[in-house]
């Protein structure tokens, strides 16, 4: 993470109202298919590129919000967001920082950061949902399209798509083709999965699922200071499942 940049979304999507879960979560039909996981344009990590089936699910069409997050909170389901005990992390070029939260950075609508692996799954429970895999990140991420690199297409983040130093409410730009808000950007998006450098290479063709064990967790989709790189769908990322960071956030699937 080493840019302050946040993307806009601005392609033509299909919203697809297809259920709704609890405290006005959205949910997007994603179907079943297949797509091509990994990019040989990317890192190591990213290879082989290999078709993947995968079955149908509804993912929320929009980051989890502060709001949200809170009236879980506030009902004794969930424990609060990191951000006022000095336990939440900031990239600082060469290492993390300990912060409090700034306001600007915080409010109602915009996207929960801040949390924890374990609080993003507790939360997801809560509603009867889960973290969703990589696999499923990716494939959903894509919006029926069979290889871009960005939610809107190939072009790279600039001008229009770009908005510093803060993060953005939920649903502020243009969805992708399933109608998923912030596929690229916003906030990073923890997944269920272990982070695995080899894992292209071993795992299965059919709904993969992560590695059985590890110490980091996938994250997905860049945050509001990631690189062009860090944005693009098939990158691949990682962070300690017990610490919290202000561009990483989560949503659910079921």
């Amino acid at each position: 993470m080493v840019k302050i940049i946040a993307i806009a979304i601005i392609s033509i999507a299909i919203i697809i109202p297809h259920a709704r879960a609890s405290d006005g979560h959205g949910l997007a039909r994603v179907p079943a298919g297949s797509f091509n996981r990994g990019s040989n344009d990317g890192k190591p990590d990213e290879r082989p590129v290999r078709q993947i089936e995968m079955p149908g699910f509804g993912m929320m069409t929009r980051l989890v919000t502060e709001g949200q997050y809170q009236r879980c909170v506030s009902s004794g389901r969930c424990t609060p967001a990191r951000y006022d005990d000095g336990a939440c992390l900031v990239w600082a070029g060469r290492g993390f920082d300990r912060v409090t939260v700034p306001g600007n950075l915080r409010g109602e609508n915009l996207p929960v950061v801040c949390v924890t692996w374990q609080q993003a799954r507790a939360y997801c429970a809560s509603v009867g949902m889960r973290l969703p895999t990589e696999a499923e990140w990716e494939y959903a991420a894509l919006g029926g399209a069979r290889m871009v690199k960005y939610s809107w297409g190939n072009d790279a983040p600039s001008g229009s798509r770009c908005a510093l130093s803060r993060l953005h409410p939920v649903g502020s730009f243009a969805p992708n083709g399933y109608g998923l808000y912030d596929m690229t950007g916003n906030a990073w998006e923890w997944t269920a999965d272990f982070y695995a450098a080899d894992h292209y290479e071993t795992s299965e063709s059919v709904n993969p699922r992560g590695p059985s064990a590890g110490y980091y967790r996938v994250i997905r989709g860049g945050g509001w200071y990631s690189g062009p790189s860090e944005l693009r769908i098939q990158n691949r990322h990682w962070f300690s499942a017990p610490s919290a960071e202000v561009s990483v956030g989560f949503r659910c699937v079921k």
